[in-house]
């Protein structure tokens, strides 16, 4: 797995490319968001556009940090979605309770529209 960062007004913007279907990839990738929400970089846009593949280790992994990035005071935002992957989104009925985007522009732009707690 392969990670490519960069940081859009103050957004961490991570594309993946790879497959997610369990360790060491999940590991990878929840050490990864870790230390961004240990860095106080909390508003997260993952890119799975170059994932091939996402197991059920691998979609459980996304919903832990998640979890773990909205408990810090952030949130997690993906784009890129192949329709293999919106497609177990829609059947594992996640694809509301995480917010999904065509572009990771959009994405970013989303967390400026946020009401400031």
């Amino acid at each position: 797995m392969h990670f490519v960062e960069r940081l859009d007004s103050g957004v961490v913007i991570i594309s993946i490319k790879g497959k997610l279907t369990g360790p060491p990839e999940t590991d990878m990738l929840c050490e990864r968001i870790q230390s961004k929400i240990e860095e106080g970089r909390l508003n997260i846009v993952l890119n799975l556009k170059h994932i091939n593949w996402m197991s059920s280790l691998g979609v459980g992994a996304l919903m832990k940090n998640l979890r773990n990035v909205r408990e810090a005071g952030g949130d997690l935002r993906l784009t890129g979605l192949s329709d293999k992957i919106k497609d177990i989104f829609q059947i594992t009925k996640l694809i509301g309770v995480i917010q999904i985007y065509d572009s990771d522009v959009e994405a970013a732009e989303s967390f400026k529209d946020e009401p400031k707690a």
